[in-house]
């Protein structure tokens, strides 16, 4: 009796504990592959918008994020710069390329346009950085919308 009653908690047990591997595995299976296309959209990034930047300007931090910030149906990456420049702010929107929904520039100031993510952004990357006189702070960057948030936490 008591071989079978062992036997039926291992197999319940077993179960139970395949369930949960089953269902962790299926939130965090794609992780990896999109720290990788990350890392991999980011050197890209930093590569082709090398040629734009303006030579008084200055890096102050690399971003890269994978997420979803809209309404949950795909996961988002996003790459980027933030930048330090004494160049006008008419002339830095005209250097970059912009099409408004994957690539653009945003000034640090513009407290509207970014939403909610551009001032967890800020403080990540940015920390405590305070502006000179005659400095314009931007993020140059670009996103990629077009994967699946199947498999990736942070993407739901």
């Amino acid at each position: 009796m008591k071989r079978i009653l062992y036997k039926i908690l291992l197999i319940l047990g077993m179960i139970i504990v395949g369930g949960v591997v089953s269902i962790v595995l299926f939130l965090v299976w794609k992780i990896p592959f999109n720290n990788y296309k990350l890392g991999i959209f980011q050197k890209s990034f930093d590569q082709s918008i090398a040629k734009f930047h303006p030579i008084e300007s200055k890096l102050l931090a690399k971003a890269a994020e994978v997420g979803n910030w809209a309404d949950g149906t795909y996961c988002e990456f996003f790459v980027g710069q933030f930048r330090s420049s004494p160049l006008p702010r008419e002339e830095l929107e005209k250097i970059y390329p912009s099409d408004f929904f994957t690539t653009g520039v945003y000034f640090i100031d513009d407290n509207e346009a970014f939403g909610s993510s551009w001032f967890e952004w800020k403080e990540k990357y940015l920390k405590n950085y305070k502006a000179k006189d005659n400095e314009n702070i931007y993020l140059v960057w670009k996103a990629d919308y077009d994967d699946s948030p199947d498999g990736d936490i942070r993407c739901d």
